[in-house]
């Protein structure tokens, strides 16, 4: 068996090396098209929930959490930006009583507490008050502390580049 020379081996792995060349080349567009498509459908997500996710917090199972915030002197509801002092917090008619009644009125859905410093009284009377406006229901009431540690690590600036870059205008 003959052995083929140096210059036909060369000739011959020539077309395999453009072949090869041509499928990474392929390969490369279409991962970048790839990268391309699925950062513009998460910007996409990003900014469709930029208004609602402000207020609103949703989970997979098919529920929702209003977020109110709970300072020492006050509630802010932060959909309405309502802001109900301590004293006032389970007035009839009063504004936190009315959004308790629509936000409970569908299943599934919660209010959820952001306690900031010194706000766990402010709280208690809250959830105390949910519990006096919707007797006997079984109520779901959550709640995160955002103490000075949190406030801290979101005002050094944080957050992620690709989800500044949908919030930001």
């Amino acid at each position: 068996m003959d052995t083929p020379a140096p210059g036909d081996r060369e000739a011959n792995s020539a077309p395999m090396v453009e072949i090869f060349g041509g499928v990474f080349a392929l390969l490369l567009v279409l991962y970048l098209l790839m990268n391309l498509l699925s950062q513009a459908a998460l910007f996409e997500r990003l900014e469709s929930a930029r208004e609602e996710g402000l207020y609103r917090v949703g989970w997979d199972a098919g529920g929702s959490g209003f977020v109110v915030l709970a300072f020492p002197d006050e509630l802010r509801i932060v959909e309405t930006g309502a802001v109900v002092a301590a004293d006032d917090i389970c007035a009839p008619g009063g504004e936190f009583v009315d959004y308790v009644g629509r936000v409970y009125r569908a299943d599934r859905q919660q209010i959820v507490f952001a306690i900031l410093e010194g706000g766990v009284p402010t709280m208690a009377t809250a959830r105390n008050c949910i519990r006096s406006v919707l007797p006997g229901r079984e109520l779901t009431i959550g709640w995160i502390v955002a103490n000075n540690e949190l406030l801290k690590s979101v005002s050094l600036n944080d957050i992620p580049a690709y989800i500044q870059q949908a919030v930001e205008p």
